[in-house]
């Protein structure tokens, strides 16, 4: 990195912004961020706390901003690449606390002790109930819920054996352990 801080040195950023626009070549361009990078990297740790997620994360800046510098009219560089830089953490930090929620939702549907509707010792006539509303059932309820209650599967085997989407398959486990509540309260 020591030649683009040399050899472009006599630049000024508008420069250098004028060329990283014009250029087929990255050059310019990673001259340019080169100059910001410690500013980028300190926005990283503010976010992330971690000196490797920040580094990964400095490399996914810098890929967005070579997309991103040549079509953008920016008129204070440091700013611009400061709020990229923002966003960009920040994007990756609700991606990561969204796909958390959509692992412990998954995790907490599939719980024997919280969602299975009448589990344990069960008198004879309530399973003859519960037989009967199942039948009664949609027929993609049906089988989502006999593979999910019945077989024990887990929502992405049953994405897979019925061709289904993720979320899809949840509605039906849902919508079907609802349509049972209310099947068995009216017997």
């Amino acid at each position: 990195m020591k030649w683009f801080k040399s050899r472009h040195i006599n630049f000024t950023e508008e420069e250098l912004l004028a060329k990283a626009k014009s250029e087929e070549e990255k050059e310019y361009a990673s001259a340019l961020f080169t100059r910001y990078l410690e500013q980028v990297y300190g926005v990283c740790m503010k976010y992330y706390k971690d000196p490797e997620r920040s580094k990964d994360a400095v490399m996914g800046i810098y890929e967005r901003y070579l997309k991103k510098v040549k079509y953008h009219d920016v008129k204070n560089f440091k700013s611009w690449l400061y709020v990229m830089s923002k966003n960009y953490c920040l994007e990756k930090l609700r991606k990561a606390k969204r796909d958390r929620e959509k692992l412990d939702q998954a995790i907490l549907m599939q719980s024997d002790d919280i969602f299975h509707p009448y589990d344990g010792n069960e008198q004879e006539e309530m399973l003859i109930k519960l037989e009967n509303c199942i039948e009664k059932l949609k027929e993609n309820q049906n089988k989502c819920i006999k593979l999910f209650y019945l077989q024990k599967k887990t929502y992405l085997e049953i994405t897979e054996e019925l061709e289904l989407g993720w979320s899809s398959v949840r509605s039906l486990i849902q919508n079907g352990k609802r349509n049972l509540k209310n099947c068995i309260e009216a017997q």
